[in-house]
């Protein structure tokens, strides 16, 4: 029987899109050149915290949340023709160099019909703010991601920084300034999708071993890194308390709760079996209990 192949890294929230070329994948025809991200945890990462800073802002039936959400997706799908196009660099893949260019003149033209609108209804300035620290970290992203670092949890976790960014632009838009709660939401965001992206990629880790009967045991450097976050979120925990701020512990109650259960079970037989479908479901069930619980809290 021959080896199972390694899961690709775009199964993981928060990491680079993945090729639409490689095996297995069905031939694209004329009616779908357009390249779409396929991991759905990064897909949550950017949709579950714009719901957020929307709706604590309040005022979101509007024009420019429309079109912040129009920017923030167009960004988002960006990143796909473009790592492609670094990637294809050199190559002569001209099927594959037409579709991502195809791809990149559609969400390009969709980020600037959307950008040129919200410079026209919202403050210049943190507009811009935004808009070029989140092109920075893009660039740094897709620079890491074509050499293969995507992995390293660092990259991960400012990958995670910048997709729970679209709570800013979604809060900017509703309410026309940002204030301390808008980076409220970022901060608890971004804290809750780095200590998941985390977990996720442990449980990966372990997966990986068990399909691979990997001689070396159980594996333990992405676990390790998977403890460290949820320390992390018990030190914020303790910041929160101190700072007169306990409430905002409660959205963290429920996605707290499944990363510890995994991570005590995850060295079990019956753990490493879980299809990376069911861990993806249970992921983003406790995302969304985490963003709804933060909507209520901060309304």
């Amino acid at each position: 029987m021959s080896t199972p192949a390694r899961p690709a890294a775009g199964v993981i929230p928060g990491t680079e899109p993945q090729n639409p070329h490689a095996a297995g994948t069905r031939p694209r025809t004329a009616a779908s050149r357009l390249l779409i991200p396929r991991e759905h945890g990064a897909w949550g990462l950017v949709s579950l915290p714009f719901l957020a800073g929307a709706a604590v802002a309040g005022d979101w039936a509007n024009w420019p949340v429309l079109a912040a959400l129009l920017a923030v997706f167009s960004v988002f799908l960006l990143r796909a023709p473009l790592l492609v196009l670094w990637r294809a660099a050199g190559k002569h893949n001209r099927a594959e160099i037409k579709e991502a260019q195809f791809s990149l003149g559609a969400y390009g033209l969709l980020t600037t019909a959307a950008g040129f609108y919200l410079l026209a209804h919202l403050p210049p300035v943190p507009l811009l703010l935004l808009g070029g620290g989140v092109a920075l970290l893009t660039l740094a992203v897709l620079y890491f991601s074509v050499h293969n670092y995507q992995r390293h949890p660092a990259l991960q976790i400012a990958s995670v920084i910048g997709l729970t960014a679209s709570s800013l632009l979604a809060y900017l838009a509703a309410r026309g300034q940002l204030d301390g709660t808008a980076f409220w939401i970022w901060t608890l965001s971004a804290a809750h999708g780095s200590a998941s992206v985390l977990v996720v990629r442990a449980r990966l880790e372990a997966i990986v071993a068990a399909r691979n009967s990997s001689p070396a045991g159980f594996p333990l450097t992405h676990r390790r890194h998977a403890l460290l976050a949820q320390t992390g979120i018990l030190l914020l925990w303790g910041a929160l308390a101190i700072g007169g701020k306990p409430w905002l512990i409660l959205p963290f109650l429920p996605p707290f709760a499944l990363h510890g259960w995994e991570l005590a079970h995850l060295g079990s037989g019956k753990a490493r079996r879980t299809s990376l479908r069911r861990v993806g479901y249970m992921q983003l069930g406790a995302s969304v209990s985490f963003c709804f619980l933060l909507i209520a809290i901060l309304r």
